[in-house]
């Protein structure tokens, strides 16, 4: 049926962000030429007036070239069904913006307290597809919802990002697109940036029951015996050796890596206090960087899991007694300086630091 186009309105809501004025263009010109091929979609509304559902670009199309009326399907829509129909439509016709279809589907979702399977039915899309129009929309963070909206972030990316907490995906968005990651290679990237608090403790006063016992309280999952010599002079039962078959019967991994240890014949001068802290820390972070160690290491943590470095003195660094920095400590602070972890924490008897250095 012929509509009176001063009668016709668009919606409330937003089919799409915007009109496509080149694509207004190219219909009117095709209405000059050859008329109008199919009907858009209104629905009645108060005062003898009608709603755009479907046809915003041909409305507007139809207004340029003066036409008085237009051909025009009446639908008598709820609004939920009238919001559904426009993005099937629109679809079908014109491909929408990720981020159009997101909007439309997260207020069928919220305001109308639809299923996933609800809005599939009405819409042409699965229910896993609806999924994740709504997680763009509802899970990104402000300024990464902007870089998919703007197409300089892909929509598959943008799922992948949405899985981190807000606060997080802005920086991991930055290393996705400094480094050109695809979508798989995000993906993998992502569990190494979850892992991102470095753990350390030290076995001072403590039996191997205890140690496990906070180990587990803290969810660390591997530890990471940093020292040099594998053997304890007082306390045998913390032997890499008997360390390793102790850890076989827990739920936390043990590895030795004497690689990133300090040799005696520099421990002992620094004690001492014959070498200051820091030429100490000068040639412990000199000496880890030596041919590739440190990356292979920090890599190894990253992939493990939950890690925690492990050496004898009770304090990462100089406290109570203890005059020195164990060498945990540099070792935990490059890490960090070096970009691979965001946080620390030090597990000590009786008292836990937190550092962010997000």
């Amino acid at each position: 049926m012929k509509v009176s186009i001063d009668k016709i309105h668009l919606p409330d809501f937003e089919i799409r962000s915007e009109i496509d004025e080149e694509h207004v263009e190219e219909i009117a010109e095709s209405f000059e030429t050859d008329g109008q091929w199919n009907p858009i979609i209104v629905r009645p509304t108060d005062g003898d007036t009608y709603e755009v559902v479907s046809g915003a670009h041909r409305l507007s199309a139809a207004q340029q070239v003066g036409w008085s009326e237009i051909d025009a399907v009446v639908k008598d829509l709820s609004d939920e069904d009238a919001r559904g129909l426009a993005v099937k439509t629109n679809r079908m016709q014109k491909k929408m913006e990720d981020e159009e279809e997101g909007e439309l589907c997260k207020e069928l979702y919220t305001d109308y307290d639809m299923t996933e399977e609800e809005i599939g039915e009405i819409t042409g899309m699965s229910p896993r597809t609806v999924q994740d129009k709504i997680t763009l929309v509802m899970d990104l963070e402000g300024s990464v919802y902007e870089k998919v909206k703007s197409g300089e972030l892909a929509a598959r990316k943008g799922l992948v990002i949405a899985q981190l907490p807000q606060e997080d995906q802005p920086e991991f968005t930055r290393r996705l697109q400094e480094n050109g990651w695809s979508r798989d290679e995000a993906r993998t990237q992502l569990e190494r940036f979850e892992n991102d608090t470095i753990f350390t403790t030290g076995y001072s006063g403590l039996s191997v029951t205890e140690l496990v016992d906070q180990l587990e309280e803290a969810g660390v999952e591997v530890l990471v015996d940093v020292r040099r010599s594998g053997e304890s002079m007082y306390k045998p039962e913390f032997n890499s050796d008997v360390l390793e078959n102790h850890f076989r019967n827990e739920d936390i991994d043990y590895v030795h890596h004497p690689e990133m240890g300090v040799p005696q014949n520099i421990v002992t001068p620094y004690k001492e206090q014959a070498i200051g802290h820091t030429c100490f820390k000068d040639w412990y972070n000199w000496s880890i960087h030596r041919e590739e160690r440190f990356e292979e290491f920090a890599d190894f943590l990253k992939d493990a899991g939950k890690c925690a470095l492990m050496c004898i003195e009770k304090f990462p660094e100089p406290e109570d007694d203890q005059e020195h920095y164990c060498h945990r400590h540099h070792l935990a602070e490059e890490l960090i300086s070096e970009g691979y972890f965001r946080k620390r924490e030090d597990i000590i008897p009786g008292k836990t630091s937190l550092a962010d250095f997000s």
